[in-house]
C-alpha cells in the first residue's frame, strides 16, 4: 500500500495558516542579530510559534538561492512549507507597485539554473540599488504579466500577490479606477494576480470589485517581518489579528495556486474545525485488507477504481464495523453480507477509530462473526456501552439502495434519518416485549384450571364416600392414631418446604446486594453536603443489611433444629410400627382393608392441599391476565411514542418547505397486518374478505385479543373456534407484532414511488444532503442513478456547503465528485492478483492521485484530453 508521505496530510486536506509575505536576514530592510548564524533556526523557530506551515520568502527586488534552500531544508523538518518568491517594485504608478511574486521552484530552480535571478537580473538591467525596497525595476505592471506568461509558457510558473494593496507602492493606491478597469479586463492578469495582500478597508470592497471586473483576488495576509521578533507574527485591525488559513492536501506550487483560485473553499482569515463527529480511520488485520489502514478527513472522502477493485467491500466493512444493520429495503443483502465475509474473512479483524462531537476518539475492535469491543482513546479505558452511546449512526446506502422501489424503503429512510433518536424508545420497546412474553408463558403454564379443579373436587368426594363405610364399622376410630401421625408428618414435610424456600429467597438478597453494601461511602467535592446526607441514609440501610445477613447465617441452624424435629417424628412412627401392625391385624376384614382407608385419607388430604394450589393459581392467573392488559396497553403507548418522535422529525423536515414532503400515518401497514394474518391462520378456512374486514375493524392483534366479541361477528361461529385456537398457540409472535407505520415520501406533489429512478435517487440525494442534524452520510456509488447535470448543479455545490458540518465516505466512478467537490482525502483501490486489495491514499492536490483520477475515471490522458478537444470544438 501506498501511503501519503507527509503525515501533516494523513487525514486529507487541512487548513494551515500562511504568511505570503516574509522577509529575511538577506533584506537590506531586516534587523541585524548578534549571530547571523543563528538566524536559520531563530527564523523556523518564529514560524513554529506562530503556528505557520506554509511561508513564502520575499525579499525585496532579491532572491537568494542558497539562504532560501538552507531555510527549506530545516523548515521541512518541521513540516512547514517554503516557497520562493520576491517582492519585486514595478515602475508603475505613482512610487511605483510592491508584487509580491511567488515561483515555482520546481521549474525556476533546476539542473543548477537559477532562473529566478536570471529574471531579475533582465527587470533591473541597467538599474543600481535594485535591493532598496523602492527602487523600481524597468517592467511597467503589463510588462512584468507579459514576461511571466513568457516563463509560464516556457514550463515555469508563477503568480502575483499585491502586496500591502492599499498603501505607498500598493496597486490599488498607485493607480486610478480607470487604469485598474483596463488592466484587470486582460486574461493574463486573472491568470496571473491570486491575491491581495493586507486590505483594510472593507467598505470599499464593492468599488475594487467593479475595478476588478467583478471579481476580487484571494484576500491574504502576511508578516512583512523586517526583524527576528515580527516574523510571522499577524497584523493588528481594531484590536484583531489577521490571519490567513489555506486549506491544502499536498505540499505542492499547483496545490497551492488552486486554493487562491477556489479562495470561497480554500481561503480563510480563521481556523475553521469540523463541528461533527467523524470516522477517522478504519484498520485491518487479516484477510484481503492484511496490514492496510484507511484514514479518514471529518469532510470529502472518496474511494475510486475499476468495478471489482474493493471500493464496496471497505464500505460493507465500515458499515459491519459500527453496527450499521441492513435494512429489510436493502438491495443485494447477501451480496453485500458474503462481501464482508470474503474480504474480512474468518478471523479477520477491523479497527475503527471515531471522533465524537466533543473531539473525544474512541476505538471499535470487531472480530468477525464476534461483538466489538469499545476503548477510549485517550486511556485505553474499556468502554461498557454501545456505540450509539457516543457517535450516532450515520446514514448509509449501498449499491442502487437509493434508486430502490421495496415497500419498506421510505419507512427504513425515516429510522435512518432519525438515527439514534429511536434508541431508547426501541429499548424500552423490547423489554416491554419480553415482559409480554413472560406473562403469557406463566398464563399457558397454568392453563385448564377449571377442569382440574373439576377433577379434583371429584376425587375428594369419591373418597369421602368410600370412607363412609369405614366410619360405619367403626374403623376410623381404630386407626385415628395412624392417620394423625400420617397428618402430622405430611404437615412437618411441607413447612420444611417453605423453610428451606424461605432460606434460599434470604441468601439470594444477601448475594444480591453484598457488592453494593460492601462498597465505601458516596463522595463528591462539588456536592459534600448532599452526599452526606445520603451516606447517613446508606449507613442505615447498611446496618439493616448486616441483620439479614446475620438472619442468613441463623437460617441454617433453624433447619437443622427442625430436620431434628423430622427425625422425631420418624422415630416415633418407628416405635408405633408394631402397634399399628395389630390394629390392622384385628380389623382383619376383606371388605374393610385399613390400607384402603389410609389411602382415601391420605388421598383426601393431598387433593385438598391441590385444590388450595389450584385456587391459588387461579388468583394468580386472574393477576396475570390483568398484567397482561396493562402490558399491552404499555407496549401500544410505547408504539405510539416511537410513531410521534417519528411524526416530529417528519414535521421538521417537511417545515423545511423543500420539493420533498413525508407523511406518516399510525399503523398505516394494513397489507403487513393481513399479511401476518394469512400467515398464521393458514389452513382455518378464513376468507380473504374476512381478512380484510378484520383489517378495517382492528388496527392490530391486540384489538383482536381485547374484542373477542367484535372478532366472533365478523369471523363467524364456524371459523372462531379455529381463529381463538390458532391464536392462542401463537399468541406471544401476535400480540408483540407491531403493524408499521406507513410513510409516504412525495416529491414535488407527486409519490416518490412514481417517479424514474433517476428522479428518485436525485430527490433522497438531496434531501438527505438537508439534514442537517446528521453528522456522517456513506453512500457506495450515489452517482449510479444520477446524471452528471444533477450531480454537478445541486449535488456537488450542496456538499461544498456542508463540508465542516457533514462527514461524506463515498464510493464512485464519477470524476465530478471528488474533482468539483474538492475531495479533502481519495483513496484509490485495486484488486491485485485476486488475493489482497491495494490502497493509495492521498488527496485531490496529491500528484500521484490526479493521475488514478485521470487513468482510472477518465479513461486515461489520452481519452480526457481527446475529449476536451471536442469539446473546445463545440463551443
Amino acid at each position: 500500500m501506498i501511503q501519503e508521505q507527509n503525515s501533516l496530510f494523513q487525514n486529507g486536506a487541512i487548513w494551515l495558516r500562511t504568511d505570503f509575505h516574509l522577509h529575511t536576514i538577506k533584506d537590506k530592510e531586516f534587523q541585524r542579530i548578534d549571530n547571523p548564524n543563528d538566524f536559520a533556526s531563530l527564523f523556523i523557530d518564529r514560524l513554529t510559534e506562530e503556528k505557520i506551515n506554509i511561508g513564502v520568502i520575499t525579499n525585496h527586488n532579491k532572491f537568494d538561492k542558497d539562504e532560501y534552500k538552507a531555510l527549506k531544508k530545516r523548515a521541512k523538518r518541521e513540516n512547514i512549507w517554503l516557497l520562493a518568491g520576491t517582492e519585486l517594485s514595478v515602475n508603475d504608478g505613482t512610487k511605483g507597485i510592491h508584487c509580491l511574486i511567488v515561483f515555482d521552484d520546481s521549474n525556476w530552480l533546476v539542473n543548477g539554473e537559477d532562473f529566478i535571478n536570471q529574471f531579475l537580473t533582465s527587470a533591473f538591467e541597467g538599474v543600481a540599488n535594485r535591493e532598496n525596497e523602492n527602487t523600481r525595476c524597468n517592467y511597467n505592471f503589463n510588462t512584468l504579466l507579459t514576461k511571466l506568461d513568457e516563463h509560464r509558457n516556457q514550463g515555469r510558473d508563477s503568480f502575483i500577490i499585491l502586496a500591502h494593496a492599499e498603501q505607498d507602492s500598493g496597486f490599488l493606491n498607485e493607480l486610478n479606477g480607470g487604469r485598474i478597469q483596463q488592466i484587470s479586463k486582460t486574461e493574463i492578469f486573472n491568470k496571473s494576480v491570486l491575491g491581495l495582500q493586507k486590505l483594510r478597508t472593507f467598505d470599499k470592497l464593492n468599488t475594487y470589485c467593479q475595478w476588478l471586473g467583478g471579481h476580487l483576488p484571494a484576500l491574504v495576509e502576511g508578516s512583512d517581518c523586517k526583524s527576528i521578533d515580527s516574523v510571522g507574527k499577524a497584523p493588528v485591525q481594531n484590536g484583531v489579528e489577521k490571519k490567513t488559513y489555506v486549506k491544502i492536501g499536498d505540499f505542492n506550487f499547483e496545490a497551492l495556486k488552486y486554493a487562491l483560485i477556489d479562495k470561497e473553499h480554500r481561503v480563510t482569515g480563521e481556523l475553521l474545525c469540523s463541528s461533527n463527529s467523524y470516522i477517522k480511520s478504519i484498520q485491518f488485520i487479516g484477510g484481503k485488507l492484511d496490514g492496510k489502514t484507511v484514514n479518514f478527513t471529518p469532510e470529502l472522502n472518496n474511494f475510486i477504481g475499476i468495478r471489482g477493485s474493493g471500493k464496496s467491500a471497505i464500505i460493507e466493512i465500515l458499515r459491519y464495523a459500527l453496527g450499521i444493520q441492513l435494512t429489510n429495503s436493502a438491495t443485494d443483502i447477501n451480496y453485500k453480507n458474503d462481501l464482508v465475509s470474503y474480504v474480512l474473512g474468518s478471523g479477520g479483524k477491523v479497527i475503527v477509530t471515531i471522533v465524537d462531537r466533543n473531539k473525544e476518539e474512541y476505538r471499535i475492535e470487531k472480530i468477525y462473526g464476534q461483538k466489538e469491543n469499545i476503548y477510549k482513546n485517550k486511556n485505553n479505558e474499556h468502554c461498557d456501552c454501545s456505540i450509539g452511546t457516543f457517535f450516532d449512526s450515520p446514514i448509509y446506502f449501498g449499491q442502487k439502495d437509493l434508486s430502490n422501489k421495496k415497500d419498506d424503503f421510505e419507512s427504513d429512510l425515516l429510522k435512518r434519518l432519525v438515527g439514534n433518536r429511536l434508541q431508547n424508545i426501541s429499548r424500552e420497546i423490547d423489554t416491554k416485549n419480553r415482559e409480554i412474553y413472560d406473562i403469557i408463558i406463566e398464563i399457558q403454564k397454568i392453563s385448564d384450571l377449571k377442569l382440574q379443579k373439576e377433577d379434583t373436587e371429584k376425587s375428594i368426594k369419591d373418597a369421602e364416600q368410600r370412607l363412609l363405610f369405614f366410619k360405619e364399622n367403626g374403623v376410623e376410630d381404630k386407626l385415628k392414631l395412624q392417620t394423625q401421625f400420617d397428618h402430622d408428618n405430611n404437615v412437618l414435610i411441607r413447612g420444611r418446604e417453605v423453610l428451606e424456600s424461605y432460606t434460599e429467597d434470604i441468601k439470594s438478597i444477601v448475594d444480591k446486594y453484598n457488592l453494593f453494601f460492601s462498597k465505601q461511602l458516596l463522595s463528591s467535592d462539588e456536592n459534600r453536603s448532599v452526599f452526606e446526607k445520603a451516606n447517613i441514609s446508606l449507613e442505615m440501610a447498611r446496618l439493616d443489611f448486616e441483620k439479614i445477613k446475620e438472619i442468613c447465617k441463623g437460617n441454617q441452624l433453624v433447619l437443622q433444629k427442625y430436620n431434628i424435629a423430622i427425625e422425631e417424628m420418624n422415630a416415633k412412627r418407628l416405635e408405633m410400627s408394631e402397634e399399628f401392625a395389630r390394629i390392622k391385624r384385628e380389623i382383619n376384614s376383606e371388605t374393610l382393608n385399613p390400607d384402603t382407608f389410609l389411602a382415601l385419607t391420605r388421598l383426601i388430604e393431598t387433593s385438598k392441599i391441590k385444590l388450595q394450589e389450584i385456587n391459588k393459581r387461579i388468583e394468580l392467573k386472574a393477576t396475570l391476565n390483568n398484567k397482561l392488559s396493562i402490558a399491552l396497553s404499555e407496549l401500544n403507548e410505547l408504539w405510539l411514542t416511537e410513531y410521534r418522535i417519528l411524526n416530529a422529525e417528519v414535521q421538521k423536515i417537511n417545515s423545511s418547505n423543500g420539493n420533498l414532503k413525508i407523511e406518516i400515518t399510525f399503523k398505516g401497514r394494513k397489507n403487513y397486518f393481513i399479511d401476518k394474518m394469512k400467515t398464521v391462520f393458514k389452513g382455518t378456512g378464513i376468507r380473504e374478505t374476512t381478512y380484510q374486514n378484520i383489517a378495517n375493524s382492528f388496527a392490530d392483534f391486540i384489538e383482536i385479543f381485547r374484542d373477542k366479541e367484535g372478532t366472533a361477528k365478523l369471523m363467524g361461529t364456524n371459523s372462531m373456534a379455529a381463529f381463538e385456537s390458532r391464536f392462542n398457540e401463537n399468541m406471544v409472535e401476535l400480540l408483540t407484532f407491531r403493524v408499521k407505520d406507513l410513510v409516504n415520501i412525495y416529491y414535488k406533489g407527486k409519490p416518490l414511488s412514481k417517479h424514474s429512478l433517476g428522479q428518485r435517487a436525485s430527490a433522497l440525494i438531496l434531501f438527505l444532503l438537508a439534514q442537517k442534524d446528521n453528522d456522517v452520510l456513506i453512500i457506495d456509488q450515489p452517482e449510479d442513478d444520477l446524471d452528471n447535470q444533477t450531480i454537478y448543479d445541486e449535488v456537488i455545490k450542496e456538499i461544498l456547503k456542508l463540508k465542516g458540518r457533514m462527514q461524506f465516505i463515498f464510493a464512485t466512478h464519477n470524476a465530478n465528485i471528488p474533482v468539483l467537490g474538492d475531495s479533502e482525502k481519495i483513496i484509490s483501490c485495486s484488486f491485485e492478483d485476486n488475493s489482497a486489495i491495494d490502497i493509495h491514499e492521498g488527496t485531490i492536490d496529491t500528484p500521484s492521485i490526479q493521475h488514478s483520477i485521470v487513468d482510472i475515471m477518465e479513461g486515461g490522458e489520452d481519452a480526457f484530453n481527446k475529449r476536451k478537444y471536442i469539446y473546445n470544438i463545440w463551443k
